[in-house]
């Protein structure tokens, strides 16, 4: 893994821009892009994996193979470029490397792609909603990338570009927490 910021930036874009000519080949830019944000939170989510696919001890046919069998099922060129990740030591470069796609991807669709979150799948009326909404703030096409999380009770996370806007029931109770756990009931303490 590179410790120099430029070099680190500029393997990452080589990685994205593999990436992005294997996904406009098979016309799947947009798909590849989820698969990598997923791939990126279930290494993020697990230390073992983490750990495992970043342990020099451990021979890089290895990691490599333990890398496959995790995301088997995905696209042959992230699959690819992970095993290329793991056996030159770079699998900390992942985060990078999803951030260098994404704006490489949102270019070649000419679109902003932003991630909805929603305890229940988006109808029909919402997304357009937000597609329009988003669309004349960004001057641009939007993408919509739909996950269902039940676990926020209710509500809609919107993420883009680093920015993110949480209107869930669960940050909404969170932030109640935080305020009544702050708050002096005027008793005896």
């Amino acid at each position: 893994m590179p410790t120099d910021r430029a070099l680190t930036k500029k393997e990452s874009t080589v990685y994205a821009e593999v990436l992005l000519g294997a996904a406009k080949a098979s016309n799947m830019v947009f798909e590849l892009g989820g698969q990598l944000e997923q791939m990126l939170k279930t290494v993020r989510g697990s230390i073992d994996l983490r750990t495992t696919l970043s342990d020099h001890t451990i021979d890089a046919g290895i990691r490599g193979a333990i890398a496959q069998e995790v995301f088997a099922g995905y696209d042959p060129a992230l699959l690819s470029a992970l095993q290329v990740m793991v056996e030159r030591d770079d699998v900390a470069l992942l985060p990078k490397v999803n951030e260098a796609y994404a704006d490489l991807a949102e270019e070649a669709l000419g679109a902003v792609i932003i991630d909805v979150v929603t305890a229940v799948e988006l109808d029909d009326a919402l997304r357009d909603k937000i597609k329009t909404k988003y669309a004349a703030a960004f001057n641009k096409d939007v993408l919509l990338r739909e996950h269902v999380d039940p676990n926020i009770i209710g509500g809609i996370v919107l993420s883009t570009h680093g920015r993110r806007i949480d209107a869930s029931v669960i940050s909404q109770l969170e932030n109640a927490r935080v305020v009544l756990s702050t708050v002096t009931s005027g008793g005896e303490r």
